[in-house]
């Protein structure tokens, strides 16, 4: 199986078992896992992967009005490319600290992002998944350290006509680092960032062709925490 291949199996398998496909997609998926061998592999990895995450992940309900303000702030950051910086940082801060509300999935992979680790991360498998506050995930990213390489599968609506989604990877209290833009459904090239705890990757939505600055200038529309699969 191609490298492409491989991707496209694994990232539609962790769809899968995250519960994030519906209707015909769903269906597909299942019907997939009666043909398909790698594909029920790949779906039997993530969930062993995932299990531990669920058995001690402890329900949280968020304040109220949590939603509101920030879809507030999201409206109104993107007044300057620095003022954008700030509000990236302060929305990854926010969004670890109520990522119960992002759905089931989100809140387990988010129960481990309050450990404090600063150090290179021994697992070489990582995911995230990005979501907007309140919102079912948008994006799925995984990181294998083996083969070097950062694959993103796009699950929301492709990007408004005239504008670019585009990836950035957030270490805390850093600058955004570009990862590049996600044109397609999905993909996969060179890893260009060292996984570590507390690692955030984030989505801003910017003119078409990507950021002018270097730094995001749009709104940051899905964020979510990098965190080990094994």
């Amino acid at each position: 199986m191609a490298d492409t291949d491989r991707n496209e199996t694994d990232a539609l398998a962790a769809e899968y078992v995250l519960g994030q496909l519906a209707g015909a997609e769903r269906r597909a998926a299942e019907a997939r896992l009666t043909s398909d061998p790698a594909f029920r592999a790949a779906v039997a990895a993530w969930e062993r992967r995932l299990q531990p995450l669920a058995d001690s992940a402890e329900e949280a309900i968020p304040p109220s009005g949590v939603l509101t303000a920030v879809l507030a702030r999201i409206e109104t950051s993107g007044e300057t490319p620095g003022g954008n910086v700030v509000s990236l940082r302060r929305a990854v801060r926010r969004w670890r600290a109520t990522a119960a509300i992002v759905g089931a999935a989100a809140a387990v992979l988010a129960g481990v992002v309050v450990l404090e680790r600063t150090q290179p991360l021994a697992s070489t498998e990582f995911v995230a998944v990005l979501t907007a506050e309140g919102a079912k995930p948008a994006f799925v990213a995984t990181i294998d350290t083996v083969r070097g390489t950062i694959s993103v599968r796009r699950v929301a609506d492709a990007a408004p006509p005239g504008k670019s989604y585009e990836l950035w990877a957030v270490p805390p209290g850093g600058a955004p680092r570009s990862l590049g833009l996600v044109q397609q459904a999905s993909l996969s090239r060179p890893l260009s960032v060292t996984p570590s705890g507390n690692l955030t990757f984030a989505i801003s939505l910017e003119p078409e062709g990507g950021s002018p600055t270097g730094a995001p200038t749009g709104p940051v529309v899905f964020s979510g925490a990098l965190v080990p699969t094994e």
